[in-house]
């Protein structure tokens, strides 16, 4: 992905310059406040930078890690930024990796650490691992022994058992979570393409004109939500 605040990708969010380059958080923020001065409502597409995907096709496990903490912060400030009432929020992904924990590590572990026990080769493991990918480290049959110190360094690769210049994605679905006008339509197993389809609905948009939703502010609100909120006030008044 092209940031505008580099010559080509956005850094790490590890390696990022506060004082140059802003966060994901901040640039979700800014988009937000001038987005919403449109009385007719807005469309924000809000993606983690591609690092997240740049990371995991490394086998760089920690730098993976921090860009997924940097794009939950901003997604906890996009919702407080908006309403629930108005404003139909998709958070998903296209794919997944082969990218997994595991090892029994006891409480308090560091994730980017190192396995309690031996592996058969009476040598540590990391906690994160990768099926494949460029942090294949085995020669003459063996692997180097691993400690949390060389583990825990910003550019490590994990071990990997497969040998490829790039980790590759995975083959699993993968989650979608929803909240606002509409949520409830994500649920169970569906196609990527049914995706576009419910945030149309959601905005009485081209197809879905006639959607029956009662227009609001940026958005439509279903009369049954309406109904749901008139319930819990007369609740809150009888209490």
């Amino acid at each position: 992905m092209t940031c505008l605040f580099e010559p080509k990708d956005c850094r790490y969010e590890l390696e990022r310059d506060s004082s140059m380059d802003p966060s994901l958080t901040e640039m979700t923020e800014k988009a937000i406040e001038i987005l919403r001065k449109n009385p007719k409502g807005f469309f924000l597409f809000v993606e983690d930078k591609g690092r997240i995907d740049h990371a995991h096709h490394g086998t760089q496990a920690k730098k993976a890690l921090h860009e997924a903490v940097e794009f939950d912060r901003a997604i906890g400030r996009a919702a407080e930024l908006t309403s629930e009432l108005d404003t139909l929020t998709v958070v998903t992904a296209d794919h997944s990796h082969v990218f997994a924990f595991g090892g029994y590590s006891a409480r308090g572990n560091s994730v980017v650490g190192v396995s309690r026990s031996l592996a058969e080769d009476k040598k540590h493991f990391t906690t994160a691992v990768y099926g494949n990918g460029p942090g294949y480290q085995i020669v003459n049959g063996t692997r180097p022994d691993m400690n949390e110190s060389i583990s825990s360094m910003n550019d490590y690769k994990q071990q990997t058992p497969v040998p490829l210049d790039s980790e590759t994605h995975g083959i699993e679905d993968v989650a979608i979570f929803a909240k606002g006008p509409m949520s409830h339509l994500f649920h169970g197993v569906q196609e990527q393409s049914y995706i576009p389809h419910v945030m149309a609905y959601a905005a009485c948009i081209e197809p879905y004109e006639n959607c029956e939703l009662v227009p609001g502010n940026g958005g439509g609100i279903h009369p049954s939500l309406l109904l749901l909120l008139m319930g819990l006030l007369l609740t809150l008044c009888s209490a």
